[in-house]
C-alpha cells in the first residue's frame, strides 16, 4: 500500500547556521522518530548541499530545512521594488529573487549614503555617531522601512546591513538568497515557508520545506523549562567558550530532555565554536516544539508574503523582558551578615569586611561606544541610562522608545549583566 503525502510524518528538522563564508556554516539534524539531535558530517555547506541532505530523509517522511539567515524583506521594500518605473508588482519575496539576479549591483553594499537605492539596498554602516540613522532616513525617502516586524519583535538587525555593526545579517542573507534563487526552478521538489503556504499544509504536501530560523529566538525553548506563555527570550553570550559550555550543560540537564527521552550527540563540537552551537541548540529547540506539540510559529504573521517568519518564535513569549543566561538560577537576595554572623561562620571578620568592601566598590562601565558612564557598586539605574536617546544619540537612533532601547541593550551587551 502506498503512503499518501498527507499521511507522511515529519522525519527530520535540519538546522543550518549560515554565513557568507562556507567555512562558517554548520548543520545539525533533529531526528524526530529517534528523538536524537546530532551533527551532520560535512564542511563547506551550500544550499544545494543541504537540499541533498534533506532529500536523503524524505523516504521516511517530510523534511523541514531551516537556515539562520533572513528569508523575507520589509513589506514596504517589496512595494517600492514593484513600483520602480517599468517594473511589475511583486507578489511575494520569492518573486524578488529572480529580479535581483538581473540587477548587477543588487547585492553590492553601498558605503556612501547617497548611493543607496531601492535597486541597491544593502549597505555598510559608516563609523561614527549617526551613521545608521543616515541610511534609515535615506530609505525612508523612498518609502522604505528597513526593518521587518519580526526583526523589531526579536531585536534582530535589518536584513540590509552587511557590515559596520555587530550582529549584522546582510552578508548571510545575500549568500543564501543567491543560492536559493538558483534552485527556484519549475522542477524543484521543495517549497519555501511561509511564501508558499502554511507550515502544516506544506509539510503534509511537500517532501522538503525550507524556512528561516533564528538561534536567539530558540535559546529559551532549548534551555528553559518554563511553559511557552512564561518563557522569556534568552540572551546567550555564545562567543564566550565558557558560556557555551555552561549552556550545553544546561541543555543536557533540562528536564524536557530527560522526560521526552531525547539524546544529544556531538556536543563537543557545539561547545567548540559558535556556529555549531547555534545549529545544535536550535535543532534541540525545534525538536522540543514538535515533541511537545508547541507551535513552530505564531498563529498570525505580519505580511507573510513579503516579510516571511521565523520558525521557533511560536514557543517563546516575545513580549516578556529579555533574560540573560548565566548557567545557574539567580539566587534570591540574601540578607547581609552581621560581624557576629561572620565570626560564627569560621571566616575572619577582616576577610568578610574585605569581601563586603570589594562588592561595594565594584564598577560597571556602560559598554556603549563613546559613553563614559560608570555605575559604582551596582548596576542600579542602568535602564534609565540606556533608555535615553539624548545620552547615546549615535547608538541605534532608530529605536525611539525607552523599552525598545533597553531590550536592544540587553541583547547586545549580555556580559554587562554577568
Amino acid at each position: 500500500m502506498t503512503t499518501r503525502a498527507s499521511d507522511r510524518p515529519l522525519s527530520v528538522i535540519l538546522c543550518a547556521d549560515w554565513g557568507k563564508n562556507f567555512s562558517k556554516r554548520a548543520v545539525y539534524a533533529a531526528d524526530i522518530p529517534a528523538r536524537v539531535v546530532r551533527r551532520v558530517p560535512g564542511d563547506g555547506w551550500s544550499f544545494a548541499g543541504v537540499l541533498a541532505e534533506a532529500q536523503r530523509w524524505t523516504l521516511t517522511g517530510s523534511v523541514l530545512a531551516t537556515f539562520d539567515a533572513p528569508l523575507g524583506v520589509p513589506d514596504s521594500y517589496l512595494t517600492a521594488m514593484g513600483s520602480l518605473p517599468g517594473a511589475q508588482p511583486l507578489a511575494t519575496f520569492l518573486d524578488l529573487l529572480p529580479r535581483a539576479r538581473s540587477m548587477p549591483r543588487f547585492y553590492d553594499a553601498t558605503t556612501a549614503v547617497l548611493d543607496w537605492a531601492v535597486e541597491r539596498p544593502f549597505f555598510s554602516v559608516p563609523a561614527g555617531a549617526g551613521g545608521l540613522r543616515t541610511y534609515l532616513d535615506a530609505a525612508a525617502r523612498f518609502g522604505v522601512d528597513m526593518y521587518r516586524q519580526i526583526d523589531r519583535t526579536t531585536g534582530a538587525k535589518s536584513v540590509f546591513i552587511k557590515s559596520g555593526i555587530p550582529g549584522s545579517v546582510g552578508s548571510a542573507a545575500c549568500a543564501l538568497w543567491q543560492e536559493l534563487a538558483c534552485e527556484l526552478t519549475a522542477a524543484r521538489t521543495f517549497k519555501v515557508w511561509p511564501f508558499e503556504g502554511e507550515i502544516q499544509t506544506l509539510l503534509q504536501s511537500t517532501p522538503v520545506v525550507v524556512g528561516e530560523m533564528y538561534p536567539r529566538a530558540a535559546y529559551a525553548t532549548a534551555l528553559l523549562d518554563d511553559p511557552p506563555t512564561s518563557r522569556a527570550p534568552l540572551v546567550v553570550a555564545k562567543t564566550d567558550a565558557g558560556v557555551r559550555r555552561k549552556a550545553i550543560a544546561a541543555l543536557q540537564a533540562a528536564s524536557w530532555v530527560s522526560s521526552l527521552s531525547v539524546e544529544l550527540e556531538d556536543l563537543a563540537q557545539a561547545e567548540a565554536n559558535e556556529d555549531d552551537f547555534d545549529a545544535c541548540v536550535t535543532a534541540a529547540a525545534l525538536l522540543r516544539c514538535v515533541l511537545e506539540g508547541a507551535p513552530l510559529c505564531p498563529a498570525h504573521l505580519h505580511s507573510p508574503e513579503s516579510e516571511g517568519g521565523i520558525l521557533g518564535t511560536g514557543s517563546v513569549n516575545l513580549g516578556l523582558p529579555l533574560r540573560t543566561f548565566s548557567g545557574r538560577e539567580r539566587p534570591l537576595a540574601r540578607p547581609k551578615r552581621t560581624v557576629r554572623q561572620a565570626a560564627g561562620s569560621g571566616r575572619s571578620v577582616a576577610s568578610v569586611l574585605r569581601a563586603d568592601f570589594g562588592a561595594a566598590n565594584r564598577i560597571f562601565r556602560c559598554p556603549i561606544a563613546g559613553c563614559d558612564k560608570v555605575f559604582q557598586g551596582s548596576r542600579g539605574g542602568w535602564d534609565a541610562h540606556v533608555g535615553s536617546r539624548r545620552l547615546h544619540p549615535g547608538w541605534h537612533p532608530e529605536l525611539e522608545e525607552a523599552h525598545d532601547r533597553k531590550r536592544r541593550f540587553e541583547a547586545e551587551f549580555p556580559e554587562f549583566f554577568q
